[in-house]
């Protein structure tokens, strides 16, 4: 027998016994247990399409949350990423800069200590050349002393000519230097001119 419904309820028909039921209270109870059953079924019916709907909208939800894990999980890899690259490149920008201001130290390093040098080498030649001027000054001095010692105006020439040796500052930083205190009248030619002095670099 299958399920039971209301309008299997209401045609039921009972047998008739002498001592039988009342027909009409039967047919009443009948009629009464249908409709409750009528409306046990369409609230039944309700609840299983909430249910269903439910059903549906849970799943949905699910899916959203199931979507919303993977994209956070992505973006927090995509973030992560992200942040690693960032750090290696800010490590690689970093040793770069590193690498180029050891260079440029070290460059200037060596700079520097050529400047030095150079400085030392021309203090150095400077020096020589003050040495050799000196001598060549006093060997001529020597030479103008001994042409002029019998000459009336030779001390009255020496005092107005300041002496160099060792009291007559020359500045040789100037290229253009003139020494003005010699006579202007030709040198005896046995001052010597054979030493020459070479202001050049090497």
């Amino acid at each position: 027998m299958g399920r039971l419904t209301p309008q299997d309820i209401r045609e039921h028909e009972f047998k008739q016994s002498p001592l039988g039921y009342n027909r009409d209270q039967v047919n009443q109870l009948l009629d009464e247990v249908a409709e409750e059953l009528e409306t046990l079924i369409r609230e039944s019916n309700a609840i299983h399409l909430e249910n269903k709907e439910a059903r549906l909208v849970l799943k949905t939800y699910m899916n959203v949350e199931n979507s919303l894990k993977e994209t956070l999980l992505m973006a927090q890899k995509t973030a992560q990423e992200t942040q690693r690259n960032a750090q290696n490149e800010a490590d690689t920008i970093l040793h770069k800069a590193n690498t180029e201001r050891d260079a440029l130290l070290f460059s200037a390093k060596e700079d520097l200590s050529l400047v030095q040098n150079e400085i030392q080498r021309l203090h150095a030649k400077r020096d020589a050349m003050l040495i050799k001027l000196k001598s060549i000054l006093r060997s001529n001095l020597e030479l103008l002393e001994e042409e002029f010692s019998e000459d009336d105006g030779v001390d009255e020439m020496l005092n107005e000519t300041t002496v160099l040796d060792n009291e007559r500052i020359v500045d040789f930083s100037k290229t253009d230097m003139v020494v003005e205190d010699l006579p202007d009248e030709n040198p005896p030619s046995e001052i010597i001119t054979d030493d020459v002095i070479d202001f050049e670099e090497d």
